[in-house]
């Protein structure tokens, strides 16, 4: 971090503590948090590759001791209910059902007794498999694995990426990061196609959760579940006709684990189109959650209801926490 990003952040930092002072402004406010990992290790999530989707143990109790200090932590039904509190209502999610959620996150949560939503994809559940992220990403970083990675996306006609230095750093983690973007807009059958042969190549564990923990988390009470559709493909690239299959697979899988599994779905997209809306709401859901927007308001779209993604930097630092979610307002 150069000079001026240093100024920048210390300014965030500031402004955001002046500004938990002035409560008046979250009075009957709701807001849905989305995350996705919460590592083991602190450093490992620090990584630039890792931090816009990965907290740490210690950056996300920080993320809750801040929250509940400026707000009252609550179930995902509650937070989506209109109310005149003095404190705002916050939900926690998490997007895809990754094992660490129930390994380092759900232990903190137990902890301070704050419920939250998991929302599965249920090609995960039970099958070996993993994200592209992870298999790609992971077997770059760790170095072995580079040159057949490198090999398997020249073959599939994907962007090659960079090679790793003998000994991985920030300014690969950053490389790495640059590489996630552009692969983010290639073609994704073919990106899943080259993953799962990989995965297999490699023999990596499965990295989602499996059936058994999911029964488990539920019946302890603070966690429940909804279906994020079968596999990680924005509904947006997909036809009406596969839209429809992913949201009623996935709905009916979660129905056999669950006793009460969450009536709302999270989608894979950042932003549903009108025509993913339409689609999804003539499979009978009444409720969907977007990934990306800001605070609930009594005009937000039942279909595409916002949601505001924490990264590992804003969580470390609560003054930065507040400024940053004042600015979503």
């Amino acid at each position: 971090m150069n000079g001026l990003d240093l100024a920048q952040d210390l300014a965030q930092r500031l402004r955001g503590h002046w500004r938990r002072s002035l409560a008046e402004p979250l009075w009957g406010r709701s807001a849905i948090i989305v995350l996705h990992r919460v590592l083991p290790s602190e450093q490992e999530a620090r990584l630039p590759h890792r931090a816009p989707w990965c907290l740490g143990p210690e950056s996300f109790e920080r993320l809750l001791v801040a929250l509940c200090d400026v707000a009252r932590l609550v179930s995902l039904p509650t937070a989506m209910q209109l109310h005149h509190d003095p404190k705002a209502r916050i939900a926690l999610t998490f997007d895809a059902g990754w094992r660490d959620n129930a390994d380092v996150a759900v232990p903190l949560l137990e902890h301070y007794a704050i419920p939250a939503s998991i929302f599965v994809n249920t090609a995960w559940l039970g099958h070996p498999g993993g994200h592209w992220r992870e298999v790609i990403g992971e077997g770059l970083w760790q170095v072995v694995a580079a040159h057949r990675i490198r090999e398997a996306m020249g073959d599939a006609c994907l962007p090659l990426p960079p090679m790793p230095p003998a000994h991985p750093n920030d300014a690969y983690s950053r490389a790495l990061l640059a590489y996630f973007m552009q692969l983010g807009q290639v073609n994704p059958q073919r990106l899943s196609s080259v993953t799962q042969q990989l995965c297999q190549e490699f023999g990596q564990p499965n990295h989602g959760l499996d059936p058994f923990s999911i029964r488990r988390l539920e019946s302890g009470g603070l966690i429940r579940f909804g279906a994020r559709g079968v596999d990680f493909t924005a509904f947006e690239l997909q036809s009406e006709e596969r839209i429809r299959w992913q949201v009623q697979r996935s709905r009916r899988t979660l129905a056999r684990l669950c006793r009460e599994p969450l009536p709302i779905l999270a989608y894979p997209d950042e932003r549903p189109s009108p025509r993913v809306q339409q689609v999804v709401q003539r499979c009978g859901v009444q409720a969907a959650l977007a990934a990306d927007g800001g605070w609930l308001t009594h005009r937000s779209n039942r279909l595409a209801l916002p949601r505001i993604a924490i990264a590992q930097p804003i969580a470390h630092s609560p003054g930065r926490l507040f400024d940053y979610l004042l600015g979503k307002l």
